[in-house]
C-alpha cells in the first residue's frame, strides 16, 4: 500500500492520541524512537514529528505509517507537518557555518587565542549577534542556540587547537582548525571579514538577502556565505553596477577575490595552483568604467 497525503486534521488526532497515551505508550504503541532531528511544537507542548506524522497517515489513509517507511528529517515528516502549517523545531543545535567560526575565532583572536567563558560581556553579545544571522532557519533553533554557553565553548574548541596550545584539545571540528589557519596566516584580513560581517549583522544589511542555494564552493569561501551572497545581489543590481565600482566582497584589505567559480578550497586541495596572491578575473574586481576600484566598499 502506497503512502498517501496527511491532512492537518489528521495530525490533530495523532496528538490527541499522543496525549492520552503519553510519549512513551504512543511510541511503543506504533513502533516509533524518540525524535532525534525535529519535534512538533503545539500549544506549547513537543512531539516526535516523525511518530506524528506516520501515525496521522491512519486517520487519513487507513493505517499508519512503519517508521522505516518515512524519514523524520527536513525533506520529509518534518516538510510535511509544517507545510499543514505546524511549528517545527530542530531537537538540537545546528553545526556551525564559516560565518559564525569567523566570529569566534575573532573574538578569540583578540583574547590572545585562550578561551572565554560563559558570562564574559563579549560572548554574551557575540551569542546576541549570532542569533540575528540569516543562515539558519527557524525550524532548527533550539531554545539553546547559539546561547552564551554554546559560544563559550565554541572558543574553547577553537583555542584548544591552537599551536601553542599545550593541554588535550577539545572535540572541535575540521572547520574550526581551517578557519583558525586562516587568522593564523592573514590576521589582518581575516579581522576585517570579521568586522564587515559583524557590521552586515548590526545594520541588518544581511536580512533581506535571498538565502537562495547557492553553489558548494560559496560556503568554502574564505570571507564564508552572507558576504558572498550579499556580493550576489549587488551583481544582479544592474543600477548598483553602472553607479559604482564592483569591489569583491571578498577583498577586504586586499583579500584575492577567490569565491570565484574559477577558485576554491577544494580544487587547491586536489593540487591545483594555488592563487592566493593573484587577483582572479571575477567581475566584481574590475570598476565601472571612470571609477577607480576601491579595495573595502559596502
Amino acid at each position: 500500500m502506497r503512502i498517501g497525503a496527511i491532512s492537518r486534521d489528521g495530525v490533530l488526532k495523532a496528538v490527541a492520541e499522543y496525549d492520552e497515551l503519553g510519549r512513551d505508550g504512543f511510541l511503543s504503541e506504533y513502533g516509533y524512537k524518540p525524535a532525534t532531528g525535529y519535534l512538533l511544537v503545539h500549544e506549547d507542548r513537543a512531539y516526535d514529528s516523525k511518530a506524528i506524522a506516520g501515525v496521522a497517515h491512519k486517520f487519513d489513509q487507513g493505517r499508519a505509517l512503519r517508521s522505516e517507511e518515512l524519514s523524520g528529517g527536513r525533506s520529509h515528516a518534518a516538510k510535511w507537518l509544517a507545510r499543514l502549517g505546524f511549528v517545527i523545531r530542530s531537537s538540537r543545535s545546528p553545526d556551525w557555518t564559516r560565518d559564525e567560526i569567523i566570529l569566534a575565532c575573532d573574538l578569540a583572536m583578540t583574547n590572545g587565542w585562550k578561551r572565554l567563558e560563559f558570562n564574559d560581556p563579549r560572548v554574551i553579545e557575540l551569542s546576541a549577534l549570532l542569533q540575528t544571522m540569516p543562515i539558519h532557519p527557524e525550524e532548527v533553533r533550539t531554545e539553546l542556540f547559539r546561547n552564551p554557553n554554546g559560544v563559550a565553548r565554541k572558543t574553547a574548541d577553537i583555542t584548544s587547537r591552537h599551536p601553542d596550545y599545550r593541554g588535550k584539545p577539545t572535540n572541535g571540528n575540521a572547520l574550526d582548525v581551517e578557519v583558525m589557519n586562516d587568522f593564523l596566516v592573514r590576521p589582518a584580513e581575516m579581522a576585517e571579514v570579521a568586522r564587515r560581517i559583524r557590521d552586515g549583522l548590526t545594520t541588518g544589511e544581511f536580512q533581506g538577502l535571498s538565502p537562495e542555494a547557492e553553489e558548494e564552493d560559496d560556503y568554502s569561501a574564505p570571507e564564508g556565505r552572507l558576504l558572498i551572497r550579499r556580493h550576489k545581489s549587488r551583481e544582479r543590481d544592474k543600477g548598483y553596477a553602472r553607479g559604482r565600482s564592483m569591489p569583491c566582497c571578498a577583498r577586504a584589505a586586499g583579500w584575492p577575490a577567490r569565491h570565484a567559480a574559477s577558485t576554491s578550497r577544494r580544487r587547491m586541495a586536489r593540487g591545483a595552483p594555488d592563487t592566493s596572491s593573484a587577483i582572479t578575473s571575477c567581475p566584481c574586481t574590475r570598476p565601472a568604467r571612470g571609477r577607480p576600484s576601491s579595495v573595502i566598499s559596502r
